[in-house]
């Protein structure tokens, strides 16, 4: 039976359900030093479960079979985040490998698609509805501020379906300071690439999604719901497109709505 210390591993981090999991592995997004499996599966020789550890075998993932019981011990005991939803499969990780701003906008722009930044999205269920959506539609990558996702990583993996984990995720040079022009020199950099930028807000000169022509590559700045989008990225980008309303309300969408609307309308735009 294969055991980790948690207590002398640094920057790990727990995925729970066999989707998470196998997103982990497939993509190679992080190394999965560990992986749990109800033994109870493979005695009752559960074929997707079988399939799954051929994966892990063929990666040389180390694999601990077990009762359920240990599996819920160990999450409870380390993970407070973790529920009851792992259907019998969880894995110890490492840290993120998050790819460069650099890679995400060449091969986005080999595709002649679109990438996107996701600006100020702090609940981790938000993030990962959000990333989901974009990774259906076929975003090339996403962008995100910098930020510790270690502990968030699985609650991120479970509402993304592993789509976070699937994903080109690069991460934006840092920003803390109160200096405005950082976020300009971003936008610019992006646009001196041969990018066309397009900030998802509502303004008195913004243009209806429906009704927007874009042109490609392209990279859509979404911002979330409490602050919204960085106003000097709104400056700098070439246009501002809206959602419109077909009634009276004047609340915000959740960030995951946004980016559904944004990303499967240009998805149809692009043919895909």
């Amino acid at each position: 039976m294969s055991r980790l210390n948690m207590s002398e591993n640094a920057n790990i981090c727990i995925l729970e359900g066999i989707i998470s999991v196998e997103a982990a592995v497939r993509s190679g997004s992080r190394e999965v030093k560990l992986c749990y499996v109800d033994e109870s599966k493979v005695r009752k020789r559960d074929r997707r479960v079988l399939s799954f550890l051929k994966l892990l075998n063929s990666k040389n993932i180390p694999v601990n079979l077990c009762d359920r019981n240990i599996i819920d011990s160990f999450l409870n005991e380390n993970d407070p985040d973790c529920g009851n939803s792992h259907g019998g499969i969880a894995a110890v990780c490492g840290e993120r490998r998050f790819s460069s701003i650099e890679r995400v906008l060449s091969r986005t722009s080999e595709r002649g698609g679109f990438a996107v930044v996701l600006d100020g999205v702090e609940d981790p269920f938000n993030f990962g509805y959000s990333v989901r959506n974009l990774y259906a539609a076929g975003a090339g990558g996403v962008i995100i501020p910098q930020r510790s996702w270690m502990s968030s990583a699985g609650v991120c993996a479970r509402a993304s379906a592993g789509a976070t984990e699937l994903c080109d995720i690069a991460v934006m040079p840092d920003m803390s300071s109160s200096s405005c022009g950082e976020r300009s020199e971003f936008i610019k950099m992006i646009k001196k690439t041969g990018f066309y930028t397009v900030c998802a807000a509502k303004t008195a000169d913004c243009e209806d999604i429906f009704e927007f022509e874009p042109e490609f590559p392209l990279v859509l700045f979404i911002g979330g719901e409490k602050r919204g989008i960085s106003p000097e990225f709104v400056e700098n980008a070439d246009s501002i497109v809206c959602i419109p309303y077909f009634s009276d309300a004047r609340f915000s969408l959740p960030t995951a709505s946004t980016a559904a609307v944004f990303g499967f309308e240009l998805a149809k735009k692009l043919n895909y």
